[in-house]
C-alpha cells in the first residue's frame, strides 16, 4: 500500500527534527524494485547513508515467492534518483539487524513494524555471528526497547499484514506463519504496540491537506506515488502505517490514541490463517492502540509531510560498493 511511502517519510521528518535517528529500513518482501523505492525516499529526505537491507531468500527458512510491486514503486524507481535500484544492491535484512542492534546501547532502539514479519522472524531465529555472540532473541531482548506493529484488529480480527493477503496462497502462509513465531516469542524484556487496522482506517492523510503544501511539488516523490496510487491528485488514503511510525517515537497521545486500559494479556496469532485474538491473561510486555480523536491524528502526520526535507544540504550520490 501507499501509506508505506507515506511511513517512511514520517521516520525521515522525525529525524529531521531530532525526535529520531533513522538507524536503518528494511524490506521484508520479495519485490526487488522495492528497495529501490525506499533508496528513492531516503535520497529525497537526503539521506543516502542509511543502510537498505533487503529480504534475502537464501536466509534460513526464507520462502517467500516473487511478486510484481505495486505501479508506484516501478514510477520511483524510474523517475527518481536513488542510491540502489534493487534488493541486489541492499544487505541482507538479518545481517543488517544484527549489525545495527549490536552497535547501539542496550535498550535503545525502536521498531517499527509496518508489513509482513519475515524478517523479524528470521532475526529471532538468528544464531550469534560476527557481529554479536548473542543469538537473535537474545539480541533483541538486550537492544531494542519497544516493537510498534501495525497488524492484526482488536480485540480480534484478520489483517493483511498478518496474514499476509490473498493473492499468493504460498506467500500468505509464510507471512502467517512469521507473524505467530514473531507474537509467541518476541522477548519479554522489548515492550509489544500493537495497531491495528480498525485505527489507521480512520486517519485520513496525504491527500489535500499535504498536496497544497510547498515541499509537495510534482519533484516530491510521495506526492507521486499517492497520485498514482490513488487516482489521481488530492486523495487522501488511509494511514495504518504512518500512524504507527509516529506512535513509535512520539507515543500513542501524540497519534490522537490510547493504549488500551484493563487489557492484560498478549496477541495470539494463528499460524495458519494470521487471524488474531487478545488473550486476556496476567500483565505481559504487550498493549493495543485505541483511536480517540482521529483529527488529531490526520493533523499530526500531515504536519511531518508537509515539512521541507533538511535544509541547506545538497544530496551527494556515491558509487554502490558490493563487498
Amino acid at each position: 500500500d501507499v501509506d508505506d511511502v507515506v511511513a517512511l517519510s514520517i521516520a525521515n521528518g522525525l529525524s529531521d527534527t531530532h525526535e529520531a535517528e533513522l538507524l536503518a529500513v528494511v524490506l521484508d518482501t520479495a519485490p526487488v524494485r522495492c528497495a529501490g523505492a525506499i533508496s528513492v525516499l531516503n535520497h529525497f529526505y537526503q539521506r543516502d547513508d542509511v543502510p537498505i537491507g533487503a529480504y534475502n531468500v537464501s536466509t534460513k527458512n526464507a520462502s517467500l515467492q516473487m511478486q510484481s510491486p505495486l505501479d508506484y514503486v516501478n514510477i520511483l524507481v524510474s523517475q527518481f534518483p536513488s542510491r540502489i535500484q534493487d534488493s541486489s544492491q541492499a544487505e541482507d535484512a538479518v545481517q543488517l539487524y544484527r549489525r545495527v542492534l549490536s552497535s547501539r546501547p542496550d535498550r535503545s532502539v525502536t521498531i517499527a513494524s509496518i508489513g509482513i514479519h519475515t524478517n523479524l522472524a528470521a532475526l529471532l531465529r538468528s544464531p550469534a555471528d560476527a557481529h554479536s555472540f548473542l543469538d537473535g532473541r537474545s539480541l533483541v531482548a538486550q537492544k531494542v526497547s519497544l516493537l510498534a506493529v501495525m497488524g492484526g484488529k482488536y480485540p480480534s480480527g484478520l489483517e493483511c499484514n498478518l496474514e499476509g493477503g490473498k493473492s499468493n496462497l504460498h506467500n500468505h502462509l509464510v507471512a502467517a506463519q512469521s507473524s505467530a513465531y514473531v507474537a509467541a516469542h518476541w522477548p519479554p524484556e522489548s515492550k509489544i504496540m500493537w495497531s491495528g487496522a480498525e485505527v489507521g482506517v480512520r486517519v485520513l492523510t496525504g491527500g489535500f491537506e499535504f498536496q497544497r503544501c510547498v515541499p509537495a511539488a510534482e519533484l516530491n516523490p510521495v506526492r507521486a506515488a499517492m497520485v498514482n496510487f490513488t487516482g489521481g491528485p488530492n486523495r487522501a488514503r488511509f494511514s495504518w502505517d504512518p500512524l504507527t511510525t509516529l506512535a513509535a517515537v512520539r507515543g500513542a497521545g501524540a497519534v490522537g490514541c490510547t493504549e488500551c486500559s484493563d487489557c492484560d494479556g498478549h496477541n495470539y496469532v494463528d499460524p495458519t490463517t494470521g487471524a488474531n485474538k487478545w488473550i486476556t491473561g496476567r500483565k505481559m510486555n504487550q498493549t493495543y492502540l485505541v483511536l480517540r480523536d482521529a483529527t488529531a491524528a490526520s493533523m499530526a502526520i500531515n504536519a511531518l509531510l508537509c515539512q521541507s526535507p533538511k535544509a541547506g544540504r545538497t544530496p551527494q550520490l556515491s558509487p554502490v560498493q558490493l563487498a
